[in-house]
């Protein structure tokens, strides 16, 4: 119990550092900018001192970026530097044991996602889209196809069982 007292007093220091953060004016910023970073504080507007602050606060006390999100950050920042773009490797996040339900030309299809991908009829597929071409027949966006993404324009032609 006393580890979880500790916890609580924790994240009220960082709530209570935070909350001072919000109602120190720039001269005071400049300085906690300077104890914390060991630099001086740059040119920027109050409002955005007191955000970057407030960031680096929470960064020390909760670790700051995952390593996945310090990985992507730095595959965008190649891929800035060489001018290219990358692709967003499944941009449907769905955790796993979901399962998706589409009746197709009267016929019902089930989806489960896993670790692996999304499993469809004891085979495992790595995108949705994949799945949806092989239901219909025709190029589909898999995630439209499952009524994750809202369409644009209500009738389109295609998805009509």
């Amino acid at each position: 119990m006393s580890d979880s007292k500790n916890e609580n007093a924790g994240e009220q220091t960082l709530a209570a550092q935070v909350a001072k953060i919000m109602t120190m004016n720039n001269r005071q910023l400049c300085q906690s900018w300077k104890e914390l970073l060991g630099t001086e504080a740059p040119p920027l507007h109050t409002k955005i001192l007191r955000q970057r602050l407030a960031w680096k606060v929470q960064e020390l006390a909760s670790g700051g970026l995952s390593d996945k999100a310090r990985k992507r950050l730095q595959q965008l920042k190649m891929s800035v530097i060489k001018g290219k773009s990358i692709r967003n490797k499944r941009t449907c996040q769905l955790p796993c044991g979901t399962r998706l339900m589409r009746e197709f030309k009267g016929e019902e299809h089930e989806v489960i996602v896993t670790a692996e991908g999304f499993d469809y009829r004891g085979d495992v597929y790595s995108s949705l889209t994949k799945i949806a071409r092989k239901i219909t027949g025709s190029p589909w966006n898999g995630p439209a196809f499952f009524g994750l993404r809202k369409d644009k324009k209500k009738t389109s032609g295609r998805g009509a069982s």
